[in-house]
């Protein structure tokens, strides 16, 4: 009997902790699109993106130009072995060379867009963070897609309970 109220005195104390925790959520992506920066990052985006394609558009061109010159040169009985040989190296090397640039102008926009976004992004972890404390949520998960949780009171983590009972430092 004894343990029996022991067991309801600690389920009782358990389900207040646990009525005492705050959740909150927010679409942090259309926060964000809501900021008066967004469009500016977008304008410099958008302006990095078009001189990225005027780039790739110059180097097909110049593949393009070089490969219609090559089977003109195919086509002539008097072209040389070794000229044509030549000449389809220089296209496979531009081919290569796009492919190069095009994998370049990925990565650089990516990286431009991470540069752009990180101060927005600062900004809204910290405001929702503050926010998320005035109001006392112990957590706010993001439900944007693929997202998870943007704010975590710190005294809810229990890292050093479960290091204790594996035994880690």
């Amino acid at each position: 009997m004894r343990n029996a109220v022991g067991i309801f005195v600690m389920l009782f104390a358990f389900a207040a902790v646990q009525a005492q925790t705050k959740v909150a959520h927010i679409n942090s992506s259309l926060l964000m699109e809501a900021m008066p920066e967004a469009d500016s990052i977008q304008k410099k985006l958008m302006k990095e993106q078009e001189q990225w394609q005027q780039i790739l558009a110059d180097k097909q061109s110049e593949t393009r130009t070089k490969y219609e010159s090559y089977l003109k040169q195919t086509e002539d009985p008097n072209a040389s072995k070794a000229m044509l040989e030549i000449k389809a190296q220089e296209i496979e090397n531009l081919q290569k060379q796009l492919q190069e640039l095009n994998q370049r102008a990925s990565e650089e926009l990516q990286r431009k867009q991470e540069q752009l976004l990180a101060p927005l992004l600062e900004k809204v972890k910290k405001t929702i963070a503050e926010v998320a404390k005035a109001n006392g949520y112990a957590y706010v998960m993001d439900t944007t897609d693929g997202s998870g949780i943007i704010y975590s009171d710190a005294s809810y983590d229990i890292m050093a309970l479960v290091k204790a009972k594996l035994g880690l430092k």
